[in-house]
């Protein structure tokens, strides 16, 4: 540094590029590039996206349904049996992707049912 080595940097006085990532296979590089420019992402990311829209929605929904009825009326029944089973799907979904994608790290966790509910209905 004090003989001036690093002055000439391409990147001196900016963020670092950090267009690749030194950690990803190789054999994928490319295949991502293309994806990324494109603007997409590899199937399991898109999932990961789908499946944290989905869950919003679900949570969402039965919010909605609280609001609009009573605890105790037919139509809150309906909308919890709906919600059981759009749940039950989304879990499916869930264990699936779990399945898919590279790394414990990016694991989700399944709706736990029975405590969505008892978190709306005690609002």
């Amino acid at each position: 540094m004090e003989a001036g080595a690093f002055e000439n940097l391409p990147s001196k006085g900016k963020p670092i590029p950090l267009d690749q990532d030194p950690f990803e296979d190789p054999n994928l590089r490319m295949a991502h590039h293309l994806l990324r420019v494109n603007g997409f992402a590899p199937p399991w990311i898109e999932e990961a996206c789908e499946i944290d829209r989905t869950s919003l929605r679900l949570r969402a929904d039965l919010e909605d349904a609280r609001r609009r009825n009573a605890v105790t009326s037919p139509s809150w029944q309906r909308a919890l049996d709906g919600f059981r089973k759009q749940a039950r799907e989304l879990n499916s979904r869930i264990l699936t992707y779990n399945l898919k994608s590279p790394s414990p790290q990016f694991h989700k966790l399944p709706l736990d049912v029975e405590a969505e509910i008892r978190a709306v209905a005690e609002r």
